[in-house]
């Protein structure tokens, strides 16, 4: 039994030295891999090589060589990280940059061509592929890329920002690579930076392939009569929603803000409310309410709508409104300006304490090369003491009417009828 023992524990010695002697060379092999599994790289030359058989490592040496400004030597460390990972997109397309660098652009040309008939489908690299084929004039890839993220709605400002540069700021050459489907986009982007003409040359392109949908039709209205684009705003306004003269005159419809509608807006403190009613009308189904709270002395000028006129005819505005309980000697009022050009100013009364319902007129001239004027809701601040405005005003049935010979009149709808002058 004893022997037994004995003869187990050189078995067990030599077992416990060859583990020992594992665990010392596993510490030894994979110690060099804290580095890259931490991205604690000291990037020195013998670091390089103890990490020669690992690509991410030699992919790691070759940035920082790259951003050193050391292109031949991170071109070094970026070859071998391909050589032993083919699949490194990441690395072949630091590779190719490399190469553009140092001008040899035909292999630069050659590694972009690879990759993207590898990664066709995969949108992760289509960025760098983008930028690296506008270096190396590979307009192919630039544009199908450029669709692929369009159509995917991935990097889509990036993307048009970069195509839109490339051609020049040139509308009509951007259209022609686009696909159809993402001329939208290109709009969207064209108006977020306020370019008008590009904008109408976009949807004009849009319009002669098909019909575009209500939405879209409206955003392009809008911007464009932000822009002071009056006429084909107005085109685009009438054709999509059948208006001509008011919108909305007497408040049937919701409030959109957007083109030629109302647009009325609140603000933090609560020195207002604005709502749509029904039960107050004094024709159609709803009316307007505007309800001041009292808090403070204002400045009220958060509701007005923006229509077109003709320069040099004469306009009748008239609407009906009343009050209950409003304070001050500072009262609303209805106002007419210019809109794109400076010259009409008429302001109508002003309503105070309580009244019932009254039409109200204004009338005014346009001056020439105005195309659009401003009807708005406005309360000027009180020099007196009790100053903090208090009350209720509504609003309803505005009209327009020229008032020149064949005049034109304003319906519910906001439509214009001739009448006799």
């Amino acid at each position: 039994m004893v022997d037994g023992k004995l003869m187990r524990r050189p078995f067990r010695i030599i077992v416990s030295a060859i583990l020992i002697l594992v665990g010392c060379w596993t510490v030894h092999y994979h110690w060099p891999q804290r580095s890259i599994r931490f991205h604690s790289y000291s990037y020195s030359e013998e670091e390089a090589r103890q990490l020669s058989s690992h690509p991410e490592a030699q992919y790691a040496h070759g940035m920082h060589a790259w951003l050193q400004q050391q292109p031949e030597r991170a071109a070094r460390f970026f070859r071998q990280a391909v050589s032993q990972d083919v699949l490194f997109f990441d690395a072949w397309l630091r590779l190719a940059e490399t190469e553009a660098a140092a001008g040899r652009n035909e292999k630069a040309r050659a590694i972009l061509a690879f990759t993207a008939g590898m990664t066709d489908q995969v949108f992760r690299w289509k960025w760098s592929q983008m930028v690296l084929a506008r270096e190396l004039g590979m307009e192919k890839y630039l544009y199908r890329n450029t669709n692929y993220l369009l159509s995917r709605k991935v990097l889509e400002q990036d993307a048009l920002q970069l195509l839109h540069t490339h051609l020049g700021g040139e509308a009509p050459a951007v259209l022609a690579v686009l696909e159809p489907e993402n001329r939208a986009a290109y709009l969207d982007w064209l108006m977020r930076w306020g370019l008008t003409d590009e904008s109408l040359t976009v949807w004009q392109a849009m319009t002669a392939g098909a019909e575009p949908d209500r939405e879209t039709a409206l955003r392009v209205a809008h911007f464009l009569v932000v822009h002071k684009r009056i006429a084909e705003s107005m085109d685009i306004w009438r054709k999509y929603t059948g208006i001509c003269g008011l919108t909305n005159p007497g408040f049937e419809a919701e409030i959109t803000g957007l083109g030629f509608d109302w647009y009325h807006w609140g603000e933090k403190d609560g020195n207002w409310d604005l709502k749509r009613v029904e039960t107050e009308a004094v024709e159609g189904n709803y009316a307007l309410k505007i309800t001041f709270n009292g808090h403070k002395n204002i400045s009220f000028q958060h509701l007005h709508q923006i229509f077109e006129v003709t320069p040099q005819e004469k306009y009748r505005l008239t609407y009906a409104w009343k009050s209950n309980w409003i304070t001050t000697d500072e009262g609303p009022f209805v106002e007419v300006v210019g809109y794109d050009q400076q010259g009409l100013y008429r302001a109508g009364p002003m309503i105070t304490g309580t009244q019932g319902w009254q039409e109200e007129s204004i009338e005014f001239e346009v001056p020439a090369d105005c195309h659009a004027a401003v009807v708005r809701l406005r309360r000027r601040t009180s020099m007196r003491f009790d100053a903090k405005i208090r009350g209720t005003v509504w609003l309803d049935n505005f009209r327009l009417v020229r008032i020149e010979t064949g005049v034109r009149k304003a319906d519910g709808n906001g439509t214009n009828h001739l009448q006799p002058g």
